[in-house]
């Protein structure tokens, strides 16, 4: 039984308290007070506090069964999150190792063409590598942005790219937390979960 069907045993079982809490007896031919199954009730309010001693005692079990669910599952909980972890950290070792394979490699690229440029050699083929010196279509190499971009601005707008600017959600928070009204935001609480 998963957590979620504890919720409909939760409901069920504080409705039945609702009912023993307004449970009258009912009576039989001779007027002795009788139970669901016609049995004479010696004390009526004996009987009506051993029915709440059982909804209690059924409420407590179904309690420590939820809560013993609830652990296993938090517990499974903080081992997914430590195994993230892990990964994030092998993630990041491998990012980083990855990173200076390719600076090493780019180094490396520029050093072997400005020698094969130097001994002017435009192809080498050997078993294991052919090495070609190639020339690439042109690439465009800006000196001044902000000069081009004020250039562009007065004289050819088309080719700049408008981006929409973003919120500082921070600084906006910030604010409606001082008591400054801010329209289309609100300050809004959700629940969460802690696991220790």
């Amino acid at each position: 039984m998963g957590l979620f069907d504890y919720a409909e045993i939760f409901d069920q079982l504080f409705a039945s308290y609702d009912s023993i809490a307004n449970w009258e007896p009912d009576t039989d031919a001779d007027g002795n007070f009788i139970d669901a199954n016609g049995n004479i009730i010696e004390d009526v309010v004996v009987y009506k506090e051993q029915m709440l001693q059982a909804w209690f005692d059924t409420l407590e079990a179904v309690e420590g069964e939820f809560d013993v669910k609830a652990e296993n599952l938090a517990c499974y909980i903080k081992q997914l999150k430590a195994e993230a972890e892990t990964l994030k950290k092998e993630k990041l070792a491998f990012t980083k190792r990855q990173a200076q394979k390719e600076k090493q490699a780019e180094k490396l690229t520029k050093y072997l063409l400005s020698s094969m440029q130097a001994a002017g050699k435009t192809k080498i083929d050997m078993p294991r590598a052919v090495i070609t010196v190639k020339r690439n279509a042109p690439s465009l190499v800006i000196s001044d942005e902000l000069g081009l971009v004020d250039w562009l601005m007065k004289n050819n707008d088309k080719l700049l790219k408008y981006e929409m600017p973003t919120v500082k959600k921070a600084e906006v928070k910030k604010q409606l937390k001082a008591g400054e009204e801010i329209p289309f935001v609100q300050l809004e609480s959700k629940s969460s979960v802690t696991i220790k």
